[in-house]
């Protein structure tokens, strides 16, 4: 109970910021479709100035941190692959093409960006091993976001962006935030992480205002009537996290918790606890593919997630 209250508050405080946005739209003052203008706010200002902030602000690099890194984006890039690959046959059943590709996609990707960093930085706030372990998962989400989620959607390697997806706009901040740190930006121009700041906190708000002016736009039977979406929840919700912070687990007992330790752990297990990426329905509009199970499993993960990363957080908290 000690670790479930805490967590279930803060996620659902989270998703509930999304009143006002789906307010806006059910009252009619909003479009749904303006929510792609602040989508663009929220990936080109607010998302990179959060991950630039985070990594001066938070972070203290050492060999240990050097080491937590590495492992975070072996584990990233590992377990994102095999989720790739067995979303394949996890899938077969469907025989609609472009639904069975959007079905792929949203139990891979995660919201490791708009809900997890802004998450963890709240329920663990200065923790820099867990904030960056986080922020490197997310990291490596976004560049396979571009490449195999590309892939998954289209079916044609030639939509595949290789430019996309090395400098999409989280690892440029994440390079830019890596070099303020080492010049110490924060202790010789104190108002300009100052002024990042104002962003980190824009961050949050922001994503989840778009996300309800999405959930006006449509029916809560297109949300939870198809098994599809309780189908890929469980994927994305249940068995992504468990299979990755397994691996975690075994990685911290091998080397006796010296590199790998429970806040590491805790960044790997938020980063896939996460429900289904945002961008899931931007990229189905962008590439032809299935936008309306899109929407519908993106809304129906984040507000089955309230449930399920305090369930699992508390399990994974029994162990460290």
């Amino acid at each position: 109970m000690d670790a479930f209250l805490p967590m279930l508050i803060n996620v659902a405080m989270f998703v509930a910021l999304a009143l006002p946005g789906f307010i806006l739209v059910k009252s009619g003052m909003l479009a749904k479709e303006q929510s792609a203008g602040l989508s663009k706010v929220l990936v080109y200002v607010g998302m990179p100035f959060m991950v630039t902030y985070n990594v001066i602000d938070g972070v203290v690099f050492d060999g240990e941190l050097l080491s937590v890194i590495g492992i975070a984006a072996a584990v990233g890039v590992t377990f994102i692959v095999l989720q790739y690959f067995l979303s394949r046959p996890f899938t077969a059943m469907e025989k609609e093409t472009k639904t069975r590709g959007m079905m792929r996609w949203c139990s891979v990707f995660g919201n490791s960006g708009f809900l997890g960093i802004p998450l963890a930085t709240a329920v663990f706030p200065g923790n820099s091993k867990l904030i960056t372990a986080l922020i490197v998962v997310n990291i490596i989400n976004n560049v396979l976001i571009y490449t195999l989620g590309t892939y998954l959607i289209t079916g044609d390697k030639k939509d595949v962006s290789f430019k996309k997806a090395f400098l999409n706009p989280v690892l440029i901040a994440f390079v830019l935030g890596v070099i303020l740190n080492l010049l110490k930006v924060k202790e010789y121009a104190p108002y300009a992480v100052r002024y990042s700041s104002y962003f980190n906190n824009l961050v949050t708000p922001l994503s989840m205002t778009i996300l309800g002016m999405k959930l006006g736009g449509v029916k809560f039977s297109s949300l939870f009537g198809s098994w599809r979406t309780y189908y890929v929840s469980a994927l994305k919700l249940l068995f992504d996290p468990i299979t990755a912070t397994a691996c975690m687990f075994a990685l911290m007992y091998l080397t006796g918790g010296s590199v790998i330790d429970g806040n590491a752990v805790i960044g790997v297990f938020i980063a896939f606890a996460v429900p289904t990426g945002s961008l899931a329905s931007t990229m189905a509009d962008n590439y032809g593919g299935d936008t309306e199970n899109a929407v519908a499993f993106t809304l129906g993960s984040t507000i089955l997630s309230v449930l399920t990363i305090p369930l699992l957080y508390s399990l994974v908290c029994l162990f460290i």
